[in-house]
């Protein structure tokens, strides 16, 4: 019987947006009783096992090769295809994909039969039914590496290190319970053979932010019972469960007392000189909450060993490029670009940073690869996920994307244009600076220049109100007397301390009135939708901080999506709602006697 199709939306949109003749894999998930989702796929000039083989150690274990994908008349997979087909382990029927360049108008799907093609229909994975039905593990443990520094040791000691995690004696642990699971199964009276994922996340303790992330999570789409995501990190809507690994003294069933942790296992090679490297694996694995419990210790070390495989692939890449005969340390990063609908995982070298020319290459692989532009960056480090608890020890940070959960703005007909990526929201009295009355552009820029941070364009510090005023007088802009004074900016002085912080061009815009700011609707719609930054808006003497218009182009009703930087209460969501700090102001908002300037900041073009 064949299996039953589904494709993500997210992967759908991706294939529409693909208008150059290639080919290309497709990566799915195999789960339930014969159901087949496509998540995602490469392309690439020349298929080959190397090539699919290193794309599906970024994915999260489970997410597979299962076949082939080709965009218009293209003929350059031919020649792989049986390849292909081989390689594909979690189906006897390898999937085909055939797509017109730039449409999904005539998509056809077919799966491989007895070495002949058969078309089948396929449904549509919406982003909410994904939400609700998949989850990600992610665990992290250490080990240490002893091998020669050359790439053949490396590749021999990495095998033997994947036997020995996969030899059956680790065992994991859901952090804050007594729930353990080793190679028999789960440790714990109250999980049968026929409990799921579902049932283990439910017994999972909630978060410390589950305050916030319950209020982020209100706003659902119409009919659609989205449950709250108490395990879900900011900027992502699925929940991960994270886990511990340990190590059991022996592979008998554990009775009583829980294993004692291992921190490291050592792999030696007598016959040469070896270096000690550590290894701290951060590794993930997608699953279907409906997954039998019983599957999930397998599915744990498999993502372990695409975790070494990634580390491999990265210390023999270095080795080779740089014929230094060093081995650098690698670490684990994992991204969630948003038109993926997954992660995908890297692994990069401590002491080669993200703008030297080789790490400049690899991303500029991997955008190609994913059919990503090269205008904007997805895979440097400061795009990485922040998962819940990471930050619980970290300096103060504002409130992010506090325009999530809010009610629509009630323009009839009209279509959102909303700020694009995460930004953090600063406002009066913050981090003790007594700015009450003078220093809410200041706050707008920090704003945007956490919108430029959390996208990955740099890792520079958001300037403070003191810095800001030294860089203006430092470019004959401002006076001496200016610094350290409680003296208002405007527009073009954002627009100045964008380029001199971020190397950031902006565009300024001007109205003469805030009576004719709905004129500007279609240039900020338009603005949202190309660029997606945060907009600064003066007039008068204040500031605030555009992060969306709500348009209906008919009618020439407009609302804006404002976040306030006058607020001068506790960051505390629900409060900065529903007082309208944050929210939909109409044209009553801006007062029609007053000139406005706008600053528009572009994307610079970084990968």
């Amino acid at each position: 019987m064949l299996p039953k199709l589904k494709i993500s939306a997210f992967l759908l949109k991706r294939l529409e947006r693909t208008k150059q003749q290639c080919s290309g894999c497709l990566f799915g998930v195999f789960y339930g009783e014969g159901t087949l989702l496509l998540l995602s796929f490469n392309i690439e000039s020349s298929l080959g096992q190397l090539n699919y083989e290193q794309i599906q150690h970024r994915f999260p274990a489970e997410l597979d090769l299962c076949g082939l994908v080709k965009f218009g008349g293209c003929t350059d997979g031919e020649a792989h295809l049986n390849e292909v087909i081989k390689s594909v382990d979690i189906t006897d029927n390898p999937i085909l994909l055939q797509c017109e360049l730039g449409t999904l108008v005539g998509l056809r799907a077919s799966f491989f039969v007895h070495g002949k093609l058969e078309e089948v229909p396929y449904e549509v994975m919406e982003a909410y039914q994904l939400y609700n039905d998949f989850c990600f593990t992610r665990l992290q443990c250490g080990f240490f590496l002893q091998t020669a520094a050359t790439p053949e040791s490396v590749s021999r000691e990495m095998h033997v290190l994947r036997k020995r995690v996969a030899d059956g004696n680790l065992v994991f642990n859901v952090p804050q319970t007594k729930i353990f699971i080793n190679n028999y199964g789960p440790l714990d009276k109250q999980f049968s053979g026929d409990s799921q994922i579902q049932d283990l996340i439910d017994v999972i303790p909630t978060p410390g932010h589950e305050k916030e992330t319950a209020s982020v999570d209100k706003k659902k789409p119409k009919g659609q019972n989205t449950p709250v995501k108490r395990l879900a990190p900011t900027g992502c809507d699925y929940e991960v469960i994270h886990i511990d690994v340990m190590r059991s003294r022996s592979r008998d069933p554990v009775a009583g007392e829980p294993p004692h942790p291992a921190l490291s296992i050592a792999v030696t090679n007598e016959e040469q000189i070896r270096v000690q490297v550590p290894l701290e694996i951060e590794a993930m694995a997608i699953l279907c909450r409906k997954t039998k419990l019983q599957r999930l210790y397998d599915v744990l070390i498999e993502s372990i060993c695409r975790g070494l495989r990634l580390f491999e692939l990265s210390l023999i890449e270095h080795l080779t490029e740089s014929g230094s005969g060093k081995l650098l340390v690698p670490a684990s990063y994992h991204f969630y670009p948003q038109e993926f609908g997954h992660f995908v995982s890297c692994a990069y070298l401590e002491g080669l940073s993200d703008d030297t020319p080789s790490m400049l290459e690899r991303r500029k692989r991997l955008h190609r690869q994913f059919a990503l532009p090269v205008s904007r960056p997805y895979f440097r480090r400061s795009n990485q996920m922040r998962f819940l608890g990471e930050t619980e020890d970290a300096p103060w940070t504002p409130l992010l994307n506090t325009h999530i959960g809010l009610r629509p703005s009630g323009v009839v007909d009209g279509k959102e244009y909303l700020v694009n990526g995460n930004y953090h929201y600063y406002h009066y009295l913050q981090q003790q600076v007594q700015d009450k009355g003078w220093g809410c552009a200041y706050r707008s820029l920090q704003t945007i220049c956490s919108w430029f941070v959390l996208q990955g364009y740099t890792n520079a510090p958001i300037p403070t109100h003191l810095e800001v005023q030294e860089y203006l007088h430092k470019i004959n802009d401002k006076p001496a007397a200016f610094v350290g004074s409680s003296q208002w900016i405007g527009s073009t002085e954002i627009s100045m301390c964008l380029q001199g912080f971020l190397n950031v061009d902006s565009k300024i815009l001007h109205v003469a009135s805030g009576a004719e700011l709905a004129t500007i609707a279609s240039e900020l719609a338009m603005h949202f939708q190309t660029q997606g930054t945060p907009v600064m808006i003066g007039g008068g003497v204040l500031a605030h901080t555009i992060i969306g218009v709500d348009y209906c182009v008919q009618t020439g009703q407009v609302k804006f999506l404002i976040l306030d930087p006058h607020y001068t209460g506790a960051d505390d969501l629900a409060t900065i709602q529903i007082k309208g700090w944050c929210g939909w102001k109409g044209m009553d908002f801006w007062a029609k006697g007053s000139y406005y300037n706008l600053c528009m900041p572009q994307r610079p073009i970084l990968y």
